[in-house]
């Protein structure tokens, strides 16, 4: 074990922008990357990776670098270094801090294990990546990484070492089985969404008004059924799933009186503190509450504000379904033309993953520019004056004042997590689930496939290919599901039913046929004995409608049957070449048809309903049974229909 006095700080190590990595570095092991303040503000010590031996530093706050043992220089690993610098290049800052931890946690890996002169040849390589392999797998095994940490870290090294030995490293690789991540979350309930849509625009417009109108105390927010009263303090947020502080009466929109403040403890089960103490308590909360209500820019008033800008990050998040990276791109100058302008209503991006592909994410004329018009007002009283490249950004704490104007850009994700922590418990039920973006991707996805939108249009409208639409985006909703399985089952048992009832019915002498049913097949006999253009044939599908043996029972699917025929016979009247022949052939068939349904119809209301509902299926959506399908496919190969 090395004593801690072996380590030391490289005094001579070299700091180097993102920018600057194309360049050639002839001691890569003194090397540190700085990225953007917003993402990391001390130095990457990407050098540090080709020690064996290293630790961490003792203060978080201290820069100098990774301490080392200078002792344990490993040669080797320069090569390690410089292609990590190569997988860095043209990244995005979050990209490389990413990269570096998963490098980072791959080196310590391997230094405890003993693996030092690693990356001296392919072999030795191959067995490292092995065997880290197994090792993130054991760790998904036994519950301590999340499968999508182990899958991404894995895909980190997979490039470092396609980097390291581009000629050989499909080899090397394929010496692992690669750990595959979930498909993706789950659908969000659509009861799910609505209610996240229905608290967010609660807490965006009357937050806003409230604080926009410089409005008295306290601030009453009405969700739903219910209502949450906000007091200007840390505890003074009050509604159905958090319990009023003692020194509050919530329902009343005032203070405690003295007595009221002890039956509030009693309630709660607390010790009755001394009336002289409850005194002062009170005159402070009233100090407070004047306070608040005289200055327009308390920092409870900003903290509404902020509450009320992340709630608007949550509904346009949900409106334009764009991926986090991108949504923290979208200008203030793209906002400001979608609201003047009559003809533009989009944001616009730049997604990295697509190679810096520019997209195009549309919020709509209708509710989405109103939402717009609403943000931008508490937007600009935010910022008070203090310009702004990007739409959104992060709010600082409330506590400390927006006054120090400090707004760094906005990090998504961290956003929705901070929001959800603010709400759950307070607006929201503290049993509903956090919405995750990815998640309201989804949503969008599904609702834009419910309305019978093609495809290749909700993946334009994604910014995505149709294939990944397809396989990632196209889940349904649970309630989706439930329909869907409830129909299916309910077919199910109508189609049993409907076999029960016909085997009671059936004699055994019915015959299924093209048009209906056939009492007694291959004795034709006329109904009249007229001569008529069509005779009763057995070999034709139009001959038994004139037969003396022909059944039409009054269910779907012989009512399907011959309105299938109907509208075959009709589709060749229309376009046959030969007229008058068609006419004198098919008229007085197609008649013939509206008769037995007339006769059918007029045995029950139901009857005549159900012929209603199939013939609207037949002439409206073209679903005909499978032999009338056939046979109208080949009258148009053959040009009689088109």
């Amino acid at each position: 074990m090395t004593d801690l006095q072996d380590y030391e700080y490289r005094a001579n190590t070299k700091v180097v922008a993102l920018s600057d990595l194309f360049q050639e570095f002839p001691e890569p092991e003194l090397l540190r990357i700085q990225l953007s303040g917003r993402v990391r503000k001390k130095p990457l010590d990407v050098g540090s990776f080709a020690y064996f031996i290293r630790n961490r530093n003792e203060c978080r706050n201290d820069d100098r670098g990774v301490r080392v043992v200078l002792d344990s220089f490993v040669e080797s690993r320069r090569k390690l270094v410089v292609s990590f610098l190569d997988i860095c290049s043209g990244q995005r800052d979050a990209s490389v801090l990413m990269y570096y931890r998963c490098v980072g946690h791959f080196i310590d890996w391997l230094n405890t294990q003993g693996y030092r002169d690693t990356f001296q040849s392919e072999v030795h390589a191959q067995e490292a990546y092995r065997d880290y392999s197994a090792y993130l797998n054991s760790l998904v095994l036994h519950g301590k990484w999340k499968l999508i940490s182990a899958s991404n870290n894995q895909i980190v090294i997979s490039r470092l070492l396609s980097a390291l030995y581009p000629e050989n490293s499909h080899h090397i690789i394929a010496g692992a089985a690669r750990i595959r991540r979930e498909s993706g979350s789950a659908m969000a309930s659509a009861a799910h969404v609505a209610l996240y849509r229905e608290v967010c625009l609660a807490i965006a417009r009357q937050c806003s008004d409230f604080v926009l109108n410089n409005r008295q105390y306290p601030c009453v927010v009405s969700v739903l059924d219910y209502e949450v009263v906000l007091f200007p303090s840390t505890v003074g947020a009050v509604g159905p799933f958090r319990t009023s502080a003692p020194i509050y009466q919530a329902a009343e929109r005032r203070l405690s009186t003295v007595e009221e403040y002890f039956l509030a403890c009693d309630n709660l089960g607390r010790k009755r503190p001394y009336r002289s103490d409850i005194s002062v308590d009170l005159q402070i909360a009233q100090a407070s509450f004047d306070r608040a209500n005289e200055n327009e820019r308390h920092w409870h008033r900003n903290h509404l504000a902020a509450l009320a800008a992340r709630s608007y990050v949550f509904l346009f998040l949900l409106i334009t379904g764009a991926t986090p990276t991108e949504f923290s791109q979208f200008k203030y100058a793209d906002a400001l033309e979608v609201e003047k302008s009559p003809i533009k209503k989009e944001l616009s991006a730049v997604k990295f993953r697509a190679g810096g592909k520019s997209t195009l994410y549309n919020i709509g004329r209708g509710d989405g520019l109103s939402i717009l018009k609403e943000y931008l007002k508490i937007r600009e009283w935010i910022l008070d004056g203090y310009p702004h490249e990007r739409l959104f950004f992060t709010v600082p704490n409330a506590i400390r004042s927006i006054a120090h104007k400090n707004f760094p850009e906005l990090s998504v994700s961290s956003a929705i997590k901070h929001f959800y922590r603010s709400i759950s418990g307070v607006f929201l039920d503290p049993a509903v689930p956090i919405l995750s973006p990815r998640k309201m991707r989804k949503h969008k996805s599904n609702t834009l496939h419910y309305a019978r939108i093609s495809p290749s249009t909700v993946a334009a409208a994604l910014n995505h290919s149709e294939q990944v639409n397809l396989s990632a985006y196209s889940d349904a909703t649970p309630e989706q599901q439930e329909a869907e399985l409830g129909l299916f089952w309910s077919s199910i048992r109508h189609a049993a039913h409907m076999v029960r009832e016909r085997s009671r019915n059936s004699v055994g002498e019915d015959i299924a046929t093209a048009a209906g049913h056939c009492k007694s097949f291959n004795q034709p006999l006329s109904i009249d004995g007229s001569d008529r253009p069509i005779q009763p044939s057995c070999h034709t599908q139009y001959g038994c409608l004139y037969c003396e043996h022909y059944i039409c029972h009054s269910d779907e699917e012989d009512l399907r049957k011959l309105l299938s025929l109907q509208y075959v016979i009709n589709a060749v009247r229309s376009t046959a070449p030969d007229v008058g022949h068609a006419e004198v052939l098919y008229k007085e068939l197609s008649i013939r048809v509206e008769f037995i349904l007339d006769a059918l119809g007029d045995r029950s209301v139901e009857i005549r309903k159900t012929i209603e509902v199939v013939r609207a299926e037949v002439f409206d959506c073209g679903v005909l049974t499978r032999f009338w399908e056939n046979r109208l496919a080949r009258y148009e190969q053959l040009g009689v229909v088109f």
